[in-house]
């Protein structure tokens, strides 16, 4: 199961590295994030979506990291990142579940489900 769920988590962290990234550069995207109100993201926005992809770059490492896969941080930090993940992703779950609409939640809802997931399955395996 902790294979599955590496695979996984680095599949979904690593999906939404790269959509924030196309975000942040100004693709017409918008209307998958933020609220879904602009088809390009404005500049406060796009500033965002690039600190939201360090903060899932971070998460492809320490998913990573908890599946043996590499090992770039002290291993003593994995399982608290893996928590802090865990409930960050499955709060996003629940406001995408919750508030978003159209496409932002067809996006929204299985990504973070996906990410909060993985990182629940790892950190109690």
């Amino acid at each position: 199961m902790s294979q599955a769920a590496c695979i996984l988590g680095v599949a979904g962290f690593g999906w939404l590295t790269v959509f924030q990234l196309m975000l942040a550069a100004g693709l017409p995207l918008g209307h998958l994030a933020w609220g879904g109100a602009h088809r390009v993201l404005p500049s406060r926005l796009r500033i965002s979506s690039l600190f939201s992809a360090v903060l899932t770059l971070l998460g492809v490492e320490i998913v990573a990291q908890a599946g043996g896969l590499i090992s770039l941080l002290p291993p003593a930090w994995i399982t608290p990142l893996l928590w802090i993940y865990a409930v960050l992703f499955a709060v996003s779950f629940l406001l995408n579940l919750l508030g978003a609409k159209g496409w932002e939640r067809i996006h929204g809802v299985p990504l973070t489900l996906i990410c909060a997931g993985s990182c629940l399955a790892l950190v109690l395996n």
